[in-house]
């Protein structure tokens, strides 16, 4: 074989195999961020929670995250938002309860153009004033979506829901998404 053909070769071999490795997000209009493998949209701003940082994919894996923040009272609150695939080998870690003693769970309906039931889960630490954590899990196809603050106390509740409620869900396993979104 040539050297010219041998290189030829070679680099269509590189190119291949990064193409595959791609960052699975990708920043879109208005500061968000999409996630190509499940449609989620990561918003720069969301009932007044902002995000920090990029979101990131979990260990080159299908998985993704982002953090949000907001001050109440002297305090800030922070929020993980999970993305992950039902066959996720943190699929485990993520469904799992919080720390502390189960203290109300029931369910809990996002979206407008479809209806998405999940569940909410509160959980409080022993004499910890401050001491809950909230966890809101959604199931949509092979996709899952977990919510989680820990460490927060009962007057937030509400700024939660609203946090939860103002996500894009109706981007989820959604391929329109992206095109929706910078229109």
């Amino acid at each position: 074989m040539n050297r010219t053909l041998f290189l030829s070769l070679s680099l269509a071999c590189l190119i291949a195999s990064h193409q595959t490795h791609a960052d699975p997000i990708h920043p879109i209009a208005g500061g968000a961020y999409w996630h190509h493998d499940s449609g989620w949209q990561f918003p720069e701003k969301c009932a007044e929670f902002e995000r920090v940082g990029i979101p990131q994919d979990v260990a080159g894996s299908k998985d993704a995250v982002a953090y949000y923040a907001r001050t109440v009272d002297g305090s800030r609150i922070v929020v993980s938002v999970d993305v992950y695939p039902a066959d996720s080998s943190a699929a485990e870690e993520m469904q799992a309860d919080g720390s502390g003693k189960l203290s109300s769970e029931g369910p809990f309906e996002v979206g407008t153009e479809r209806t998405l039931r999940g569940t909410r889960r509160i959980f409080a630490a022993d004499g910890e004033k401050n001491g809950l954590t909230v966890l809101y899990a959604f199931a949509a196809g092979e996709w899952r979506v977990r919510i989680r603050i820990a460490d927060a106390n009962a007057d937030i509740a509400p700024l939660l829901d609203a946090f939860v409620r103002d996500q894009r869900w109706e981007a989820l396993n959604s391929d329109s998404s992206i095109i929706s979104s910078t229109s």
